[in-house]
């Protein structure tokens, strides 16, 4: 058994089912692993979410953590930490401020759970400060996204970020063709890692669909997931203005304004749910969608929610964003309303079982155990 111990500046754990969360809840070792939860890289802004998201930021720094709930979330060998840290990363002295802050409690985590020289792997660009603070044996930086092409986000900073992340990386892991592309040609060893899916999960059947459905009429169309810029409404709003007999129901956090969609009587927002709660809410759906514009954003990401669609074994419509594309084989792709409406009522009656068969050969190689089983192979690599 490998004996490396790993260290993880990441987004904060427990919050919600990222890929790395994944991997390492199914990491095939024990190894000991302290998790960082990193502050945001967007600067907040005067609005009610970012005052709440700053609120329950608070918390966890003050509580040094997730609290043991969180930290329980997945595997015992997992503990959290959160160090106090501030936002406004384009002002120097606030960057220094936080590595003075990190280095002082991630140093003393370190020394009560005895770990030293770790694996450190990275998702959050702003780590880049701190890589050679604590004698790390390999820096594994594990490309999930192009933050900088994010809406709000200050891309000169965050390229600058990234390029000094990549130099100091031994070793870059893109989840996407895109961004394998983008870091390839960098010259550092890189690897292409797509990301896996809880197959086991999302496969059941289940005996009675969420609650929340129960005064939604059928037929229904879903998504889940967070709903933000990436998520093209004027498209979503055209589909349900076509399909007044079709209801849409957006199950997730919502992070822009959607007054307009909300104006549709057949357009449900129904709120997040538990994770494991997925399944049941997808089984009372006949249709699962990811209306995602088509940019330079959504270019470069691989939605975690195509393959757990696919697991449902619900017919997926999609617009071309290039992971979908990829995937065409095993769902619908869509670009104007009269195409989605098309596509829509094509799939309405669901897949067919040669189609089934051909999803789940292909989803049980893509499962986050094959995956982990990969990805922890290249961080212990000599």
């Amino acid at each position: 058994m490998p004996d490396p111990s790993f260290l993880v500046f990441s987004d904060d754990f427990g919050e919600h089912p990222s890929s790395c969360q994944h991997l390492f809840r199914f990491m095939p070792y024990k190894n000991k692993v302290l998790w960082v939860n990193t502050i945001g890289m967007r600067s907040p802004r005067l609005t009610l979410r970012d005052f709440e998201k700053a609120l329950i930021k608070s918390s966890r720094m003050l509580s040094g953590g997730g609290g043991k709930k969180k930290e329980n979330t997945y595997t015992g060998n997992i503990k959290v930490c959160q160090p106090p840290m501030l936002p406004f990363l384009n002002l120097p002295f606030i960057r220094a401020l936080n590595k003075i802050s990190v280095k002082r409690h991630v140093e003393k985590k370190l020394a009560i759970l005895n770990m030293e020289a770790p694996i450190c792997v990275i998702t959050a660009i702003n780590a880049c400060d701190y890589i050679g603070l604590f004698n790390e044996r390999r820096v594994v930086y594990y490309c999930v996204d192009d933050f900088s092409e994010w809406p709000g986000f200050e891309k000169k900073l965050l390229t600058s970020m990234e390029e000094d992340l990549v130099g100091k990386a031994d070793v870059l892991v893109a989840t996407s063709d895109e961004l394998y592309r983008r870091l390839s040609t960098t010259g550092k060893e890189i690897h292409l890692l797509t990301h896996g899916v809880e197959y086991e999960l999302f496969k059941k059947k289940m005996d009675q669909e969420h609650p929340l459905l129960t005064n939604i009429p059928k037929p229904r169309i879903g998504y889940f997931g967070l709903f933000d810029k990436r998520s093209d409404q004027e498209l979503l709003a055209a589909i349900a203005e076509r399909m007044p007999d079709f209801s849409f129901v957006i199950t997730g956090n919502v992070e822009v304004d959607t007054t307009r969609l909300k104006e549709k009587k057949n357009i449900y927002f129904t709120g997040s749910i538990p994770y494991r709660e997925l399944p049941a809410m997808a089984s009372g759906w006949d249709i699962c969608i990811l209306p995602y514009k088509i940019n330079k954003l959504t270019d470069a990401i691989q939605p975690l929610k195509l393959k757990e669609y696919l697991s449902t074994g619900i017919p997926v419509v999609s617009t071309p964003i290039k992971e979908s594309v990829k995937l065409d084989t095993y769902l619908s792709i869509a670009k104007t309303p009269q195409e989605w409406e098309e596509k829509i009522k094509e799939n309405i009656k669901g897949t067919s079982v040669n189609q089934k068969n051909k999803i789940l050969s292909f989803l049980e190689k893509e499962t986050w155990n094959n995956k982990a089983e990969v990805f922890f192979t290249i961080c212990l690599k000599d």
